[in-house]
């Protein structure tokens, strides 16, 4: 599998947020922070069944350029 590397935000020593999309596919690769609050989760669910296996996670505002870049966007300002 081949990953391209769009951005991360955080940490010098390599433990931070990131966002990458797989070659092979084109899906979206995100670290970020597991959602573990019942009351958030709950409202997620509102609108999106987390099915078991998923999870949600927060990704900071720092990488919206890399996620629009991945999207295949260009120059944003944000």
């Amino acid at each position: 599998m081949a990953i391209r590397f769009y951005g991360k935000d955080g940490s010098e020593n390599g433990s931070c947020p990131s966002v990458s999309v797989d070659e092979a596919d084109g899906s979206f690769l995100f670290v970020g922070w597991p959602v573990n609050d019942p009351a958030l989760i709950s409202e997620i669910e509102t609108y999106s069944h987390i099915d078991p296996g998923e999870q949600a996670f927060r990704v900071p505002r720092e990488l919206r350029k890399a996620i629009w870049e991945a999207c295949g966007g260009h120059d944003p300002v944000f």
